[in-house]
């Protein structure tokens, strides 16, 4: 074992763990954002319940379709509502599975001193870094979780843009719609 396969495997795993590091601190920041979302659809509901006989009084609206108005801006805020707290749900699991991943690459760490025959004693392979990516360098009972979680984070990372994107659009529409009814005649 030479201190540069050392040196390597120390510095390339580092470079991974900062960068999942910084991965965990966008998705808070996303979740910071679906936050406010969900805090602005929540004052859509208030305003809406607080409002409720004032705006079905002197909405510019027919009486017959205002009522049924009304419930369906409440729909589409509370749904807005729902995907936040869904999306806070997803942020969590996003970021936990970060935490794996940081985790198995420190793992990855400790590999320079187990001084096994097959890694390099002189020149450090060109793909070592590649191979630290793709967590070859853990023990094979390891293998199956870091690909696991791996693609679960790729896949809860997709969903949860979906989510807020979605989120996004039902309180834009809630706003949209309270804004419309609220019109005087």
């Amino acid at each position: 074992m030479t201190n540069n396969f050392q040196k390597f495997v120390s510095e390339s795993t580092k470079l991974h763990q900062e960068t999942l590091a910084e991965q965990i601190r966008i998705c808070e920041d996303v979740h910071k954002y679906s936050t406010w979302f969900l805090g602005l659809s929540t004052i859509g509901v208030g305003f809406l319940i607080g409002r409720f006989d004032s705006i079905l009084q002197n909405s510019w609206l027919a009486p017959e379709y205002i009522k049924i108005s009304l419930v369906i801006v409440a729909i589409v805020l509370f749904v807005s509502i729902a995907l936040g707290v869904f999306h806070h749900y997803l942020s969590i699991r996003e970021r936990n599975y970060y935490r794996i991943l940081i985790a198995m690459f420190g793992a990855q760490k400790l590999i320079p001193f187990f001084n096994h025959p097959t890694y390099p004693k002189e020149n450090i392979a060109e793909d070592l870094h590649n191979q630290i990516s793709n967590g070859m360098l853990l023990n094979y009972d390891k293998l199956e979780k870091f690909f696991t979680t791996k693609s679960e984070v790729k896949r809860v990372r997709n969903l949860s843009a979906k989510v807020l994107a979605a989120q996004q659009i039902f309180a834009g529409m809630g706003y949209i719609f309270l804004f419309i009814l609220s019109i005087p005649r």
